[in-house]
């Protein structure tokens, strides 16, 4: 078939490359599809940043011309079997997903308490450039996830479900579980290092650089699921129910004002919180060795 596993036997610098410039090609047609559609409805002199649903149309055509499309794109290209390149497999039994969301659920405390340290820090004095721009890249990510955020009521709360939550879950991980770490395993067999490669990588991709820490140790437990079950579908749904979680907290007006769900943890509660986040670490390692041994038994 046409171009079909037409680079199969080619080094990983080379598919890096090729997968690359898919990213730029996929990132740059998916925005001007959607900036097209926005001024055809809104006209030349509207302002998307108004338009919260605008907004919504625009990260979903983003995330899947930037991060599906790449994958799939990749995986046809270096492959005579894109399904297995990607991982592709059946969808997961129902106790390995129930498993997976209480893996989730218990690793938030750990990861928010992560993510409290790392807002926290402070480059060198020589390095306070660096250290502005860094702050206006996290402020404008945040102001966009408000964007997205904005609106009451259910509908709302769908849309914001399948576009932050969804089409994230299954994007990503197709770019960065299911094809990052296939190029980077031509390098070397060692998984530690695919994993916690593509998840730097995976992390430092949002440039949100006072999130790092926390988001790397989810793309490095996404890939952990990938390596265990060797199906797409399990990590997918971890990042789903990781994003979901946000959003519901995020959109209930009691939830995201209470700093044991944002993760703001005052500096009074944060030794019980601490607390919290130590023994549910112990929870979530005894959950994910449940997982591993479940999926190993396959």
């Amino acid at each position: 078939m046409f171009l079909k596993g037409i680079y199969a036997g080619k080094p990983a610098v080379f598919q890096l490359i090729v997968l690359l410039l898919l990213i730029l090609a996929g990132a740059v047609f998916s925005s001007l599809i959607a900036m097209g559609i926005f001024y055809f409805i809104y006209g030349f002199h509207a302002e998307i940043t108004q338009d919260p649903d605008m907004m919504r149309l625009l990260q979903l055509f983003s995330a899947i011309g930037t991060f599906l499309f790449p994958a799939l794109a990749l995986a046809w290209l270096c492959s005579n079997n894109p399904k297995e390149y990607l991982s592709i497999g059946e969808m997961p039994k129902g106790h390995i997903l129930l498993l997976t969301f209480f893996s989730v659920f218990l690793l938030s405390p750990p990861i928010s308490l992560t993510g409290l340290r790392n807002r926290q820090m402070e480059l060198p004095s020589f390095m306070e450039p660096m250290e502005n721009w860094m702050r206006v890249q996290e402020e404008t990510a945040e102001k966009l996830t408000l964007m997205l955020l904005a609106g009451e009521g259910f509908v709302t709360l769908i849309l914001n479900l399948i576009v932050i939550a969804v089409a994230a879950g299954v994007t990503e991980e197709f770019l960065f579980r299911g094809a990052l770490q296939r190029v980077i395993g031509k390098w070397t067999h060692n998984h530690h290092i695919i994993i916690w490669s593509a998840a730097i990588i995976f992390s430092a991709f949002h440039m949100q650089f006072f999130g790092f820490l926390p988001r790397m140790l989810l793309g490095a437990y996404f890939g952990y699921l990938l390596y265990w079950s060797r199906n797409i579908w399990v990590p997918v749904f971890a990042h789903f129910v990781n994003n979901a979680f946000a959003v519901i907290g995020m959109s209930n007006a009691r939830l995201k004002d209470n700093e044991f769900i944002t993760g703001d943890i005052s500096a009074q509660n944060l030794l019980p919180y601490t607390i919290v986040a130590i023994i549910t670490l112990f929870l979530f390692y005894a959950c994910a060795k449940r997982i591993k041994k479940q999926l190993s038994a396959k």
